[in-house]
């Protein structure tokens, strides 16, 4: 039996998933298998993990719908395999050839893992993110990017692995943030690279980026009383204020991306009555 399992948390990639599982069969480690955690797809994506003909260990697909969110799928995929080394990646993403490779070399001397993201938007190529160091989130705490995680089992037993109430988002920054709260070191790897895919539509990039600063909120207030002070009201201002003067309408709707963020943000932040940092 392979000693790394590979997650997929999985809502109907019917349509990207081979392309996902072509990255795995290519790598140059292939001592591992696959779980596909399907989070209730009704696009036929447990077909298409079933019929994959794999190079590497196998396929196993589970039930992961009883409750919808990735942060539960995650989860589920956990506690259904056995396996001493977690790697964790999206179903729409592509892992470089040697992702597995270099997260088994790093978790053998480490209990958490990340690497760069590659940026892809509209089948281009675009910037890497995260490319030399461990991305922070509100200038606190390190944490994995939930589509480039490499986890030892005995730390995602220590914190009791994702919260599954962070449903819409930033539950893999909770995750990071509480790692390093119980003193578990995250650890990047320039070989654990990731192919990133944005949303194929302005419309729906904006639409996740209101859903991510909406998490946003709710992850602060969950964490408010360690993490930084929020943002006054009038800095919220200014951003929007400084945003409009560099719009150039040649941007189109994908210039709205970070507004919707920030919008999403104070909408929860005003529900939650819980102001946050900008």
């Amino acid at each position: 039996m392979p000693d790394i399992v590979v997650i997929i948390p999985s809502l109907n990639v019917a349509e990207t998933l081979p392309r996902q599982l072509a990255a795995l069969d290519a790598q140059t480690d292939l001592g591992f298998r696959v779980v596909i955690a399907d989070n209730g797809s009704e696009d036929g994506t447990a077909r298409v993990a079933r019929e994959w003909p794999a190079r590497f260990e196998g396929i196993e697909v589970v039930d992961a719908s009883a409750r919808r969110g990735v942060a539960s799928a995650r989860n589920i995929g956990i506690r259904e395999s056995s396996e001493p080394l977690i790697l964790i990646c999206d179903g729409d993403d592509r892992v470089h050839e040697r992702w597995v490779e270099s997260m088994r070399r790093s978790l053998a001397s480490a209990a958490a893992v990340t690497g760069p993201l590659r940026i892809v938007r509209d089948g281009e190529l675009g910037e890497t993110v995260n490319q030399t160091s461990v991305p922070v989130a509100m200038a606190f705490r390190p944490y994995m990017p939930g589509c480039n995680i490499g986890v030892r089992r005995e730390a995602v037993d220590l914190v009791g692995g994702f919260d599954a109430d962070l449903s819409i988002g930033q539950e893999d920054v909770d995750f990071g943030w509480r790692l390093d709260a119980v003193g578990i070191e995250i650890v990047h790897d320039p070989g654990a690279c990731v192919d990133y895919y944005q949303r194929s539509t302005p419309v729906q990039r904006i639409r996740q980026q209101y859903r991510y600063g909406r998490a946003y909120a709710m992850l602060y207030r969950k964490h408010q009383d360690v993490a930084p002070p929020p943002a006054r009201l009038r800095t919220s201002i200014r951003w929007f204020w400084e945003w409009c003067r560099q719009f150039r309408p040649r941007d189109g709707l994908v210039a709205f991306g970070d507004p919707a963020f920030h919008i999403g943000r104070l909408v929860q932040s005003a529900r939650l009555k819980t102001p946050t940092p900008l």
